[in-house]
Order: C-alpha cells, then sequence, then structure tokens
C-alpha cells in the first residue's frame, strides 16, 4: 500500500506476476495454466498456510533504537491474519512456521541488505517459503527503489499451473510508518500512521496474499471526499477496495471486513456450511445489441435498504465483482504480434484467464441471504496498476451506471430496478443487463441499431424476482 503525499491517502500496491482479475479473485486459470476459468487460490487441503517472520523488529528510528520490537511485531501479524481466518463460512487458516529460513547471502537476522532481499525472494519464487519481511526503519525499501510513502506490498511468488494453486507468497513492510516520527515536508519526507491504519493496510495486503484482488463499493465515498466517513458507506466499503483514504474502521467501532471481503474469502475457500449460508446472484452484460458481452465493468449487487432500522442496509450489505472476471484481458493476437520488428510477440496472450466466449460479460456475486438490487457502474478511471482491478489494462469505459430491471432493453429508464429475494442455497442466473446507448460492440464501425426509435421511457417500478 501506498500513501498520498498531500492527502495521506493509502493506495494498495501489488506486486505481482500475473493479470489480476478484479472485484473478486486475484488470478483465473486460463486453457494451457491453472484450468480454464478457475479461480486460483491456496489448496484448501494444505491448511494451515505457513508463513515466515523476519526475526529483526517491526519498528526502529534512523539511529537503529527499536520502536516495536520482534514480538510485538509477531503478535500484529498474528492479529492480521486473525482476521481472514475469522471469517465465518471460510475455511482457511495460517501457522507461524518460526523466522525466515537462511538462503543464499541471508544467513539469519534481520533481512537488511538487497542481496539478502533478493535471495529471500528468490526462496519464495521457488516454493520453499513465505516470508514476512520486516524493514524496519524504510531503509531497504530506499535502497530497492521503493517511493517513500509506499506502507508495504505483497508479492504473490509461485503459482503451481497444473494443480491451479497459489502455492508461495510474501509481504514486505515498511516500519518507517510506525516509528513515532511525524514529518511529511522533511527531505526525504518520513510519514507517519497510527497503529490502526497500519495494521489495516497490511491487513488489506494479506487479502492479496490470499488471493483476493480489489473491490470497488461506495465509491461516492472518495469522489465526494468527506471526511471523516459516512459510517453506512465506510461499514459497507471492501477492506480491498483500491485505495484507503477513511478513519480506521477500528476507531470507528467497525469491524475491519466489509460483507464484500467475507462473501468472497467464504466462496474461495468454503466451508461446510457456506453453500447454505450464501446464495448467488449472476447473469451477463451486453452491449446495446443486447447479443455482444461487456467484459470490464463493475457489478454491485446491493441489499435493499431495511426502512425499520436505524441503519442502510443498502450502504452496508453489498457484494461485486467484475464483468467477464472469468476471461481473460488478452487473449492475444497473431496479425502483428509475430512480425520481425514487432515489440510485443502476443500470439498467445495471457496465460491467465479463460477463452470461453461465453465468460466475456458474465458475472457471478456469493452474497447472504436478502433482497437485493443489481447495478453496474464504470470502474474508476484512477484505479490502474498497483490500485488497480479487473483483467483488462484498461477499462471500457461507459457514460454512467444502471440498474437491472426484468424489462431490460437498451432504452430503459437507467434508474428502474427490480429486486431478487435470495435465500440460502438459492441461484438466481440470468440476472442480465443491456446497456443503453452503447455502440454494439468493441468495434466503433460496428452496426449498433442507431435507426432504432426510441421508445417513450417507463417511470420508476419496484418488482421483485424470486431467486431459483
Amino acid at each position: 500500500m501506498k500513501m498520498n503525499r498531500a492527502a495521506k491517502v493509502i493506495i494498495g500496491l501489488l506486486l505481482g506476476a500475473g493479470t489480476a482479475f478484479g472485484g473478486g479473485p486475484l488470478y483465473v486459470g486460463g486453457p494451457t495454466f491453472g484450468g480454464d476459468g478457475k479461480v486460483l487460490t491456496w489448496d484448501p487441503a494444505k491448511m494451515p498456510i505457513q508463513y515466515r517472520v523476519d526475526p529483526g523488529p517491526m519498528a526502529s528510528s534512523a539511529n537503529g533504537s527499536v520502536v516495536i520490537d520482534h514480538a510485538a511485531g509477531v503478535q500484529r501479524i498474528q492479529n492480521m491474519l486473525a482476521v481472514w481466518q475469522g471469517i465465518p463460512n471460510a475455511a482457511i487458516s495460517f501457522s507461524n512456521a518460526g523466522p525466515i529460513t537462511a538462503v543464499g547471502s541471508y544467513t539469519g537476522g534481520d533481512v537488511s541488505t538487497v542481496a539478502q532481499y533478493n535471495d529471500v525472494v528468490g526462496s519464495c519464487k521457488a516454493g520453499s517459503q513465505n516470508p514476512i519481511i520486516f524493514d524496519a526503519n524504510g531503509s531497504l525499501m530506499k535502497a530497492l527503489g521503493v517511493p517513500d510513502e509506499v506502507i508495504g506490498y505483497t508479492n504473490i511468488c509461485a503459482v503451481d499451473g497444473a494443480a491451479g494453486h497459489i502455492t508461495a507468497a510474501m509481504i514486505t513492510l515498511n516500519g518507517k510508518m510506525q516509528d513515532g516520527v511525524d514529518a511529511d515536508n522533511a527531505t526525504p519526507p518520513n510519514y507517519e500512521l497510527t497503529a490502526n491504519q497500519f495494521d489495516e493496510s497490511i491487513t488489506h495486503e494479506f487479502g492479496h496474499f490470499i488471493g483476493l484482488d480489489h473491490s470497488q463499493i461506495n465509491l461516492d465515498l472518495l469522489t465526494q471526499g468527506a471526511y471523516p466517513c459516512d459510517l453506512d458507506k465506510l461499514a459497507g466499503m471492501p477492506l480491498m477496495f483500491p485505495i484507503e483514504f477513511c478513519q480506521a474502521k477500528k476507531d470507528a467501532g467497525l469491524t475491519l471486513l466489509a460483507p464484500d471481503d467475507m462473501a468472497w474469502v467464504s466462496k474461495m475457500y468454503p466451508g461446510p456450511s457456506q453453500n447454505t449460508a450464501y446464495g448467488v446472484i449472476s447473469g451477463r452484460i451486453y452491449f446495446s445489441d443486447g447479443t455482444s458481452q461487456y467484459e470490464g465493468l463493475n457489478v454491485i449487487a446491493r441489499a435493499v435498504d431495511n426502512q425499520s432500522t436505524s441503519q442502510n442496509e443498502s450502504r452496508r450489505i453489498a457484494v461485486s465483482v467484475i464483468s467477464g472476471f472469468l476471461f481473460t484481458g488478452n487473449p492475444g493476437q497473431s496479425v502483428t504480434a509475430d512480425m520481425a520488428d514487432s515489440l510485443e510477440h502476443n500470439t498467445g496472450g495471457s496465460k491467465y484467464g479463460s477463452r470461453n466466449v461465453q465468460l466475456i460479460g458474465y458475472y457471478e456475486i456469493p452474497v447472504p441471504p436478502g433482497t437485493y438490487t443489481v447495478e453496474v457502474e464504470p470502474v474508476f478511471s484512477p484505479f490502474t496498476g498497483g490500485s488497480g482491478m479487473g483483467p483488462m489494462l484498461e477499462n471500457p469505459r461507459v457514460d454512467s451506471g444502471e440498474y437491472w430491471n426484468i424489462y431490460e432493453s437498451p432504452f430503459d429508464y437507467p434508474e428502474e430496478r427490480d429486486t431478487i429475494d435470495i435465500k440460502g442455497g438459492d441461484k438466481a442466473d440470468g440476472i442480465d443487463i443491456i446497456l443503453n446507448y452503447t455502440p454494439g460492440t468493441y468495434d466503433d464501425n460496428e452496426d449498433w441499431g442507431a435507426a432504432w426509435i426510441v421508445p417513450i421511457l417507463p417511470t420508476d417500478e419496484t418488482r421483485t424476482a424470486v431467486g431459483q
């Protein structure tokens, strides 16, 4: 994660080796790697996930005096992992296997040089250990060329392409953020976070560690810029939201994980009761032609507010995914990719993501029992690179969002919405949305039916469809 220098905004930074798939799983297998359309996770049969911790202190001052010792740092790591391990209806666990094992130039003690770091990374890539590195004073990150505002980052080091499982990962923490010095305007700057802010950020990184990508829910909190953040919206904002900018959830009296975080971990690592604790809403997103599937939009299943409570359930209970999350963001092409002077050599495209064309615009959202609406919205344009989400390098743009209704058409009223009742074990399929006034496909030269007569828009109505 990374801190904005002006506003102390914390931005998720993922250093991985592959395509992220957004709003749910971080990696999805392809036809020759990991299983076509298979969500890649740690092997559920090999729990607990064993990690190893840097023997040095978690944080120290510039002169080397210890601010947060090793034992306190290990306890905080265990507390962070307990957040994920404690999710109801999920079967995921962790175990501290001891200190980072010696490899190459690293013979033990604090990992403090670039050579030692690179050798430890190599051991992670070889699948021999899952290291947690304490960069106690930030000097290691500085030597690696990492910006001053980075709090920590995750590497997914190794994936077993035959079995379809993550086999090694690591996290590096910037202890300088916890050295007790708050000097944003110094040269170089010395940023400081509260313990709750720091732990929330690194717990986010552990979400990547177990295979979660970023999720976008209650985006208006960010775009409207109000602080402190509204509690209902903050409660529903996923820990895996790409940018953390609100007050720490713990400080606001909220649980760290939102329904979105818990739903996806339960789906990816299902416990015995997962099938009865959740239902599924699924469908496809289409261009205005109603035939061509649209990949790369954020799809949100949002609970209908219960007017008899003081809380706003429509903001607190929501789960999302990217349309086409199982499909590849880079199928490759053979027209120019193999030319002698080509720099791309992209004939086969990415090894990640399905090539099943029926999945191009498909979405699937696990939700707890309740009554929901479904909506689509664009992925926020700054969510790219390390803070990105979805399989595509650049998400396709639509001008605005739209709700699902049972009379979907390319000319319906975007705010008209119907509801879907879900019980545990239900699957409500065919909740398809036809976008309004888009080109017919990604090809701007295709005929999109511009000569059609636009009907009179209906008034806003509410109807209910029961999940089957």
